[in-house]
């Protein structure tokens, strides 16, 4: 099961589908099903190359873990935001396989329902309420090795000087560090489950045995860690196709990216498409997502 994207092998999917609002991530409204501006006719990006300085971070931070170029690859486009969340939810469980939890029973469900025909929203909500329970008993197995561990599950760090802050095993589950500095920090099993890392500055942080980071946080982030300080399945390849161009690498969302500098207030505004589009960042119960 492929869970890193490959634009070259999709129909740019996610620039037809997904809405988008005008805000700090995205220079202008775009209702869901109607093709972005930019998309060319061969399914490629004619920004590709200055998505970042045209407004559109949005894009650069997306990430569909793999989902449009197996939709496209087997006539099921019309699932592709469900068969989206499945591809998100391994993506989660491979980290829980990484620490040794005994969790293939789960991967092999959702294998099985990422490659089903008619895939159903009820049946990936009937596979997160089972993965969430396993994926925190990870999290909680990690954090146990720490004392004094902080819980800082939900909390608002906008903003925040957290620059060399031992944060290792800290719950940072839900948390909002839009803006936050990082810098510095380690982060080694934190549990980042849906931290909204918007802006935030990552540079020479150790991410490197951070819990459930995906390539949406990093390509979020203003300054992004190390080669080092990166987890080795994010800090490899991927590839992103921009228009006449194939299907090559030019490096944009991954370690070089630069943010723009507004700050945690700009960043909160017109999050409706965020909102939308990570509600499936947490495979939680939709009551649990935060706090559990």
């Amino acid at each position: 099961m492929e869970l890193t994207a490959d634009c070259s092998r999709c129909v740019g999917l996610c620039c037809v589908v997904l809405p988008f609002s005008r805000s700090a991530d995205f220079a202008f409204d775009k209702p869901a099903g109607t093709p972005c501006r930019h998309l060319a006719a061969d399914h490629r990006c004619g920004i590709h190359d200055r998505l970042g300085e045209s407004g559109m971070r949005g894009c650069v931070a997306y990430d569909c873990f793999g989902a449009g170029q197996s939709v496209t690859e087997t006539d099921r486009i019309p699932h592709f935001l469900v068969v989206e969340q499945v591809h998100e939810i391994a993506w989660y469980l491979a980290d829980a396989t990484d620490r040794g939890a005994d969790v293939a029973a789960l991967v092999a469900e959702t294998e099985r329902l990422a490659a089903a025909a008619r895939p159903s929203q009820q049946h990936v909500d009937d596979l997160r309420s089972r993965v969430a329970p396993a994926l925190r008993a990870v999290a909680e197995a990690a954090r146990s090795a720490y004392d004094g561990r902080r819980d800082l599950a939900g909390a608002d760090l906008a903003g925040g000087d957290h620059r060399g802050a031992d944060l290792r095993g800290a719950d940072l589950r839900g948390a909002v560090l839009l803006g936050a500095d990082l810098g510095g920090a380690d982060l080694t099993d934190a549990d980042l489950l849906g931290a909204d890392l918007r802006g935030a500055s990552l540079g020479g942080a150790d991410l490197s045995r951070s819990l459930y980071l995906t390539r949406r946080q990093l390509g979020s982030a203003r300054t992004r860690p190390t080669d080092a300080g990166t987890p080795k399945r994010l800090s490899e390849p991927w590839t992103r196709a921009a228009a006449g161009r194939g299907g090559d690498d030019d490096g944009v969302g991954r370690g070089g990216h630069r943010l723009g500098a507004e700050g945690p207030q700009e960043l909160r505004e017109h999050d409706q498409h965020r909102d939308q589009q990570d509600a499936v960042r947490a495979p939680a119960d939709q009551h649990d997502t935060r706090r559990s």
